[in-house]
């Protein structure tokens, strides 16, 4: 009987390993340009509009730029971050009867965050559902020039924008492969829209590093109270994840 047992034991399948945490966190380098109209209570909004080309020439270095993503992932649930800070000098102009010149400054933060569920994974492609929100802080200097006088405000404003969205992975072989995410939000909660798509090309380089390129384009319209941000952030972008 003993013997009888312990063979019984031995033909017993093991049970499966629970899903345990993963980690990745991912610097990365946005050259966004800046299309759109900003504005501060008691100065009408001003026109701004510069390519990613120009993305050097406008990036304010003090403090430099933070860019930097995340994931927590234990099975098919997920936490996800993802924060910039990001300073910004750029000239425009005023619309009106008389054209005239104007100088921003920007200090901008925008912190998206949330979970996520995989819907689908088979093996080459994933597909996740997502929500949370996404975190705007603002603090603007404008400065108006006139043929008569300089007119100058400032202010500042944070407001979150609850977020829906989809992102996805599809393996390509020999270590590439393609993602791709877009959200959508605000909805008049924050801002009255406030939406992006991102698409980049992935390499792996090792169990622990990818490698990603592509396109990102972000876009919100917030106007609350005489402080306008109607603002598509568009441009290349790279980066690194380190996955551990």
């Amino acid at each position: 009987m003993p013997a009888i047992a312990a063979d019984v034991a031995t033909q017993l399948p093991e049970a499966a390993p629970a899903p345990v945490w993963t980690f990745t966190a991912e610097p990365y380098f946005w050259m966004a340009g800046l299309n759109g109209r900003v504005g501060v209570r008691g100065l009408s909004p001003v026109d701004i509009d510069f390519n990613f080309s120009q993305i050097f020439d406008h990036i304010d270095w003090s403090p430099p730029p933070v860019m930097l993503a995340g994931e927590a992932r234990n099975g098919s649930y997920a936490l996800f971050t993802d924060f910039i800070y990001l300073g910004l000098e750029a000239d425009g102009t005023s619309p009106g009867p008389l054209a005239l010149s104007a100088e921003v400054n920007m200090k901008t933060v925008v912190w998206s965050f949330g979970g996520s569920y995989r819907v689908v994974d088979n093996g080459t492609a994933t597909l996740d559902v997502l929500a949370g929100g996404r975190l705007w802080y603002l603090d603007t200097d404008l400065t108006v020039t006139g043929p008569l006088a300089v007119r100058e405000a400032s202010g500042s404003k944070t407001w979150v924008d609850p977020i829906i969205g989809v992102a996805g992975d599809v393996a390509l072989g020999n270590g590439f492969g393609l993602h791709g995410e877009a959200d959508v939000g605000g909805f008049g909660l924050g801002a009255d829209i406030d939406w992006q798509v991102q698409g980049t090309l992935q390499y792996r380089y090792s169990d622990s590093v990818t490698l990603e390129a592509g396109y990102r384009y972000l876009a919100v319209d917030y106007d609350d109270d005489g402080f306008v941000f109607d603002i598509a952030m568009q441009g290349p972008i790279i980066g690194a994840r380190f996955r551990f």
